[in-house]
């Protein structure tokens, strides 16, 4: 509502305003050119004739570096291509490598566990080697033992059967004969 009033207000002042100006007299005083003036029209003029040069010194860079990069996409491309038959050579021996190295590896695997089943093997051989050879000397102790004893026996009955011969022999005198003391020896004062 206070917009509905102020514009009748408004109107008014502007056609008051119209109406006046016709009357009234504008003058401008336009000021002397001096030297600061044309230096600064000068300089102005070299300021857009050095931002000229720039700009063509721009786009003339752009326009070799555009160049150097087509020139080094096309090097690039033709690297590629003669680099492609390499990389493929590679890929295939590294390939192989692989197949290689999975192989000896299955291959080893195959060998350890030979080897492991082997060293088993020799492992309960010598147990039952081992197992043998104590039984065999335990009947090597028992006969050796059963060997000393006859042996012991043996002698003793030698010696009994010499001493009753030395016996019997002294108590019939026989011709030239003396009588012999029978020999004794370290055997003898053990038994």
């Amino acid at each position: 509502m206070a917009f509905a009033l102020a514009l009748p207000r408004l109107v008014t002042w502007s056609l008051l305003q119209v109406s006046s100006l016709p009357d009234t007299i504008v003058t401008r005083t336009i000021p002397d050119r001096g030297v600061l003036e044309w230096t600064s029209g000068l300089l102005q003029i070299l300021v857009l004739l050095l931002a000229v040069g720039a700009l063509v010194a721009l786009i003339l860079l752009l326009r070799a570096v555009r160049d150097g990069v087509l020139k080094l996409n096309g090097t690039l491309d033709r690297l590629a291509a003669d680099t492609r038959p390499m990389l493929a050579d590679a890929s295939a021996i590294v390939r192989d490598a692989r197949d290689t190295v999975a192989t000896v590896k299955r291959d080893v695997a195959v060998v350890t566990d030979a080897a492991a089943a082997i060293g088993d093997t020799i492992l309960d051989a010598a147990e039952v080697t081992a197992r043998r050879v104590d039984e065999v000397n335990a009947v090597l102790d028992v006969v050796q033992d059963e060997l000393e004893e006859t042996a012991i026996t043996a002698i003793a009955a030698v010696r009994g059967v010499r001493l009753g011969a030395h016996a019997l022999a002294s108590r019939f005198p026989g011709k030239g004969r003396t009588r012999r003391r029978p020999p004794t020896t370290d055997r003898d004062n053990e038994g």
